[in-house]
């Protein structure tokens, strides 16, 4: 099987190296990374830069590593159509210092770099690890666990495979995670706007923990966090509102008649403008 690697985090995070060393055991690993922390750049990709490609020594053996001066999405393109050197059969980003979970799941790097992947009909799936804090101890190696079981899965084909894996472990020791739980996304989040202490600026800051009166409903991601399992979220794109259809073509065919009306006008008052050879129209509706 062979392994696409990136992260968010960039290419000198622990978290990414953990991760290539165990899917290094599953088959040949191309690792892919921003040569810089690109957290929050959701499916942000590089459009009118340039892009710079380093390759860069491997801690790893027979794990090629390169640096993208890019996004995470520019470096799982990159990946695929320039750099693996045969067809990826599994795409893997992490493992993040930090949850991504419910409305923030938008904004990760770690979880749309996966969206590449996905679309094209790759087994895909995002490793991330629930530190409270930064300078806490990151157990990575149970993260690597939980990665290289779920990889494990899919290449034996006992996974589905037509979903992104969104994967958040508490950053706990192994023995005192409760278990596993397929959730859905909770509708709060982690990521919120913090005063700069002796400044009047903010920034984001990622705070582990309900908001006062929060409710967290069961079975959601965040749920399984607080409650110390690991939680898999299956997540798909479908950006079509099927079910609001119907309604939304009624009053679509309401404004119809008006909006024609007044393209009528506009057409008429252009073509005025024209025959009075004048370069300017002004239309009042």
């Amino acid at each position: 099987m062979n392994i696409l690697v990136t992260n968010d985090d960039g290419i000198d995070s622990p978290g990414l190296w953990a991760l290539a060393e165990v899917m290094g055991r599953l088959g040949p690993t191309l690792v892919v990374a921003p040569d810089k922390q690109q957290s929050g750049a959701g499916t942000s990709v590089s459009l009118y830069s340039g892009i710079n490609i380093a390759e860069v020594s491997s801690p790893i053996p027979n794990v090629k590593a390169y640096a993208v001066s890019g996004t995470p999405s520019d470096c799982v393109i990159l990946g695929l159509r320039r750099l693996a050197q045969a067809r990826i059969e599994l795409l893997v980003s992490g493992i993040n210092l930090g949850p991504n979970v419910g409305n923030d799941i938008p904004y990760s790097g770690t979880v749309m770099a996966t969206l590449q992947g996905y679309l094209r009909k790759i087994p895909s799936m995002a490793i991330s690890l629930v530190a409270s804090r930064r300078d806490e101890e990151a157990r990575f190696d149970v993260a690597a666990q939980v990665a290289e079981s779920l990889a494990l899965s899919i290449r034996n084909g006992q996974m589905p495979t037509d979903a992104i894996l969104n994967t958040n472990v508490p950053n706990i020791p192994l023995g005192q995670i409760k278990g596993i739980r397929v959730t859905k996304t909770a509708s709060g989040g982690y990521v919120r706007l913090a005063e700069v202490r002796g400044s009047s600026s903010v920034n984001y800051a990622t705070a582990i923990g309900t908001r006062p009166g929060q409710v967290i409903e069961e079975g959601t991601d965040i749920w399984a966090i607080e409650a110390g399992f690991i939680s898999v979220t299956p997540i798909w794109l479908e950006v079509t509102h099927h079910s609001l259809i119907p309604t939304l073509a009624e009053r679509i065919a309401e404004l119809a008649p008006a909006f024609l009306l007044t393209r009528s006008r506009l057409s008429a008052s252009l073509k005025a403008a024209r025959q009075g050879g004048r370069g300017w129209v002004s239309t009042q509706f």
